[in-house]
């Protein structure tokens, strides 16, 4: 599991933000699924490979809505970041974990309670909840979205129609509009608004700046900007945004930090077009490199090694 991964993970984990997507996403931004109602399922198992070593399944979240004491669905939220082609087999091979962790539940049951179900394996009332995963993919590509796509299909139409497919819900991030990000109301908002295709930078930012929400998760949030943005800016800003934060406080910050950044490149620039032309001026005057070294030295108030650095790349 790499960076990127760990950093949504942490964020969707909360209930309040898993809630959100799967609101926004599957009824169209209504307040159905409650957070408090959430509790995790955990489904993480393991195989063991040919070699003896045992190979790890783990989903990246996964919990159950329990609806009064009932459990009603379990949902999944995998993190998708670059492209996957064995994706539709991962998510096929997680969703069976999650009826089979149900099934080994009902089987523990009914061996307590002494239950005969020696051939039916289960009661006739004992249904499974079911399980819904839902892809959250960060990229470009056309990944994958069902078994069927990724096997050699025979000719034969008689063959074909026996092959089962196994259909992904993939949801292209990219690919919202504007209207759709308006939906969400958590932290994962300011991920899908950066990474809408809908809006160009300068419109993120000013949308960043005019938000008066508050987040909730700060530090997860700004984990997750900084590995699907590559700004490593959103980092610096975690370690002062540990409590609840705005995001426009957060914009702000962002945006001087550019122009901070911008004006210690200009004088980094200005520096060195200094020691450039010292050095050249004291060729010219035939003054050893030594003293030309040293002059530069403290003139600069360089380190040794860095005042060497521009004697080499200068002095000719």
């Amino acid at each position: 599991m790499g960076q990127p991964d760990l950093s949504s993970n942490r964020l969707i984990s909360h209930p309040d933000v898993f809630a959100d997507i799967i609101n926004t996403i599957v009824y169209d931004g209504r307040l159905v699924l409650n957070e408090r109602n959430l509790k995790p399922f955990y489904v993480n198992t393991s195989t063991a490979k040919p070699n003896g070593k045992l190979k790890g399944l783990y989903r990246d979240n996964c919990m159950e809505d329990l609806r009064n004491g009932i459990r009603y669905i379990i949902w999944g939220i995998e993190n998708q970041y670059v492209f996957d082609r064995t994706t539709p087999f991962k998510v096929m091979g997680y969703d069976y974990t999650s009826y089979d962790r149900q099934i080994e539940s009902f089987q523990a049951q009914n061996k307590k309670e002494h239950a005969k179900t020696y051939i039916t394996g289960l009661l006739p009332e004992q249904k499974l909840t079911p399980v819904i995963t839902l892809i959250l993919y960060y990229g470009d590509d056309n990944l994958p979205d069902n078994i069927c796509a990724m096997l050699n299909m025979p000719e034969e139409k008689e063959v074909r129609k026996f092959i089962q497919n196994y259909n992904l819900n993939v949801i292209r991030l990219k690919e919202f509009t504007k209207e759709q990000t308006d939906l969400f109301r958590s932290d994962f908002s300011c991920i899908a608004k950066c990474l809408a295709k809908s809006y160009n930078k300068q419109e993120q930012l000013n949308m960043l700046k005019e938000s008066k929400q508050v987040l909730l998760h700060p530090r997860d949030t700004l984990f997750t900007l900084a590995s699907i943005t590559k700004d490593q800016r959103y980092l610096s800003l975690s370690e002062t945004n540990k409590e609840k934060s705005k995001m426009c406080e957060i914009a702000d910050a962002l945006e001087k930090m550019g122009y901070d950044k911008g004006i210690m490149q200009g004088k980094d620039l200005e520096r060195e077009n200094g020691i450039k032309s010292m050095i050249e001026a004291c060729q010219e005057l035939n003054v050893a490199k030594a003293i030309t070294y040293e002059k530069v030295s403290q003139k600069y108030n360089l380190p040794p090694d860095k005042a060497t650095e521009y004697m080499e790349k200068y002095w000719i």
